[in-house]
């Protein structure tokens, strides 16, 4: 094919200037040295939205001038361009322009231009070119670039977690201020792996080695651990960092969080620990009611003290438990329990002396728990008396008194050397509990016993009592046979009636005592209220007595009694209790004995004494002389006779009278002497 032909008129350099112009992709404004638009091109009317035809269009390249344009002012770029006017070529920064102000109907543009003057060979600007590139895409893309960061760190600064950045082999370059501001650490303290300093020394280790493991092998780290606090505090963090891959799947970076969790691993913390609490307070309760059944069913204070010692020690956790209890006013050790670390004292059995702290909890009443310092700071918790250097020793305390049904003091229970640290609420809340189911035990034992011994006084007075009424029988039945023979001479029936008459007397003297104490037991005596002379009561109580006491050869001695010994009461009640203590007296003391009667008054209290110096009263009676059917051990030939109630009348008889009546003794072979206390008139 032969080529096309050459045109015979090639195109003028003018000609294609103006083609290259018009056809150019950037926008291009030809101005003139005032300012004028000469030309532009279609790239121009395009950007601008602003097409040849139009009235804008005619204005621009018309009356139009650039250094005029309030916009170009306002903004500083006409100054730009009076430089390129006047000959430089200038570099023009990006400006927001808007052609609606110029009554254009496009949008407002970021352009950015070069403005470049094109001038003669003699150097005279003949015009200006200005170049424009609209950039508004990439402003618009860096504005919302810019927001998005900045969205970002201020989510960053307003949020709790601290958010940091490292490089893919997990060092730390860039700076993070809530970091900074959380643990103090500087910059310089903290890039690279300077953070770790920070970590708990006890979580240091494990922090590492985990984040060095991601870090090579590109997981996500996440771990807790304590990072100290700007207060020099330590508190739970919760970490988590997550690899950023590139395009080709590498680690670009890592970005990671720090949250503070301190608050939810506190409160997890305490959960379980209250958690564990009320496990174990769950424990010790079955415990308690444990050792609550096996005190119960206890009905002797050797088995109930030798018990509740053993569950203290088990449940509290203690080396040394002791339960002391006052019996007959003395305090006693009744029981203890000692782990092997105090084995050399277990045979140690000093009785208290009313000295040192057991005497001190009894006598207050008060719940007593001590840690070691304040123990040894107490004046009482040494004084044992003369055996104190061998008491064993005491570290930590808690006693708890032992308190019957009416509140008085029993004893105590107490604790020592605790396992593990001082005795809490807990453990005396625990031993209060104790103590009131081992003071029930103790009443409930003593009652059982009480019962136990008065079933058993009964059984021996019913044995007395049948014993007392049969031995007049057998006098009565030999002198009714001699009767009933009817050869006896007028003596023997006689003497033979007198022993039935004696007898029958004996019988119902003993039968009257036993109605008199069922009726004043019983509340059904009516008592006279009469001024009663005191010296008239013992001398008719001497009288009804003398027989007995001069049959057993006593001496008895009667002090004269006062004037103003009077009481009101009912005479024959008081004669009858004088005697019945003179009749015991004669009774329980060995023939030739001595008995002294003395009257005193003082403090509106008339005091009748009736001394003796017979066979005394055991300790261990004592307390239950006045008690129905209780009597001291007969002698073999029974010389004492009777049942055993006098005394039990006589109490009833003087409390009706509003008096009491005491007993003293020193014991067996020491005598005795009965105290009445009667309100005087």
């Amino acid at each position: 094919m032969p080529p096309d032909p050459i045109p015979e008129h090639p195109p003028s350099s003018e000609t294609r200037f103006r083609e290259l112009f018009e056809q150019a992709p950037t926008s291009i404004q030809i101005v003139a040295p005032d300012g004028r638009t000469l030309r532009v091109n279609k790239a121009w009317e395009q950007l601008w939205q602003i097409h040849e035809g139009t009235p804008l269009y005619t204005y621009i390249l018309g009356d139009y001038r650039l250094l005029d344009d309030p916009q170009l002012v306002e903004s500083g770029i006409a100054g730009y361009l009076k430089r390129a006017l006047d000959g430089e070529s200038v570099e023009i920064p990006a400006i927001y322009y808007d052609v609606v102000v110029l009554g254009g109907t496009g949008r407002a543009r970021w352009v950015t231009a070069r403005a470049h003057p094109i001038k003669d060979h003699q150097g005279r600007i003949l015009e200006v070119m200005l170049m424009h590139e609209d950039i508004t895409d990439r402003v618009i893309a860096e504005k919302a670039l810019r927001e998005r960061e900045q969205r970002f760190r201020s989510l960053v600064m307003a949020t709790s977690q601290t958010v940091w950045s490292t490089t893919p082999d997990g060092r730390v370059l860039e700076d993070s201020p809530t970091w900074r501001s959380m643990t103090g650490q500087s910059y310089d303290e903290w890039k690279e792996y300077g953070w770790l300093d920070a970590v708990h020394p006890d979580d240091r280790e494990s922090a590492r080695r985990t984040w060095l493991d991601c870090a090579a092998s590109g997981s996500v780290y996440e771990t807790t651990y304590r990072l100290r606090q700007l207060d020099g505090s330590y508190r739970w963090m919760a970490v988590k960092g997550v690899p950023i891959a590139d395009a080709d799947g590498a680690v670009r970076e890592w970005i990671g969080a720090t949250k503070d969790i301190h608050e939810m691993v506190t409160a997890q913390a305490e959960l379980a620990e209250r958690l564990d609490r009320e496990q174990r307070h769950s424990a010790l309760l079955v415990k308690v009611a444990q050792a609550s059944r096996s005190l119960g069913s206890a009905l002797s204070t050797e088995k109930i003290a030798a018990g509740l010692v053993e569950e203290v020690r088990a449940i509290l956790e203690v080396h040394q438990a002791v339960v002391s209890l006052n019996v007959g006013g003395a305090q006693e050790i009744n029981a203890v329990s000692m782990s092997d670390k105090y084995a050399r004292y277990r045979s140690y059995d000093v009785k208290p002396d009313g000295s040192g702290i057991y005497a001190e909890v009894c006598r207050t009443n008060q719940v007593t728990r001590l840690t070691q310092a304040e123990l040894e700071a107490h004046p009482a918790w040494k004084g044992f008396g003369a055996h104190a250097a061998q008491h064993p020793a005491i570290r930590g305390y808690l006693a708890v008194p032992l308190l019957d049904r009416t509140g008085q003091n029993i004893g105590l229970i107490q604790a020592s050397d605790k396992f593990e640290g001082d005795f809490t609420e807990q453990d005396e809340a625990i031993l209060v509990q104790l103590a009131s189911i081992a003071a029930n035990s103790f009443e409930n034992a003593r009652l059982y016993g009480s019962l136990k011994e008065q079933d058993r006084r009964k059984d021996e007075f019913l044995a007395m009592l049948a014993h007392e009424l049969r031995n007049p029988l057998a006098p009565i039945a030999s002198a009714a046979e001699l009767l009933k023979i009817g050869i006896a001479s007028e003596e023997r029936v006689r003497r033979s009636s007198e022993v039935i008459s004696r007898q029958v007397r004996h019988m119902t003297s003993l039968v009257d005592d036993l109605l008199d104490i069922s009726r004043v037991t019983r509340g059904l005596i009516q008592l006279e209220h009469l001024a009663v002379e005191i010296d008239a009561t013992i001398r008719s109580a001497v009288e009804q007595s003398r027989p007995l006491i001069e049959a057993r050869e006593h001496a008895l001695a009667v002090a004269p009694v006062p004037a103003e010994a009077r009481v009101m009461g009912d005479p024959n009640r008081l004669v009858q209790v004088v005697a019945n203590l003179l009749n015991n007296a004669a009774k329980y003391t060995p023939r030739g004995g001595r008995i002294d009667v003395t009257v005193s008054c003082a403090a509106g209290q008339a005091q009748i004494r009736v001394r003796d110096n017979g066979i005394g009263i055991d300790k261990a009676l004592l307390p239950h002389v006045f008690d129905l059917f209780t009597q001291a051990e007969r002698t073999p030939d029974r010389s004492q006779g009777g049942l055993g109630i006098g005394l039990a009348l006589v109490r009833n008889v003087v409390g009706l009278h509003g008096g009491t009546v005491t007993a003293e003794s020193d014991g067996p072979g020491a005598g005795s002497v009965f105290t009445v206390m009667l309100p005087t008139v």
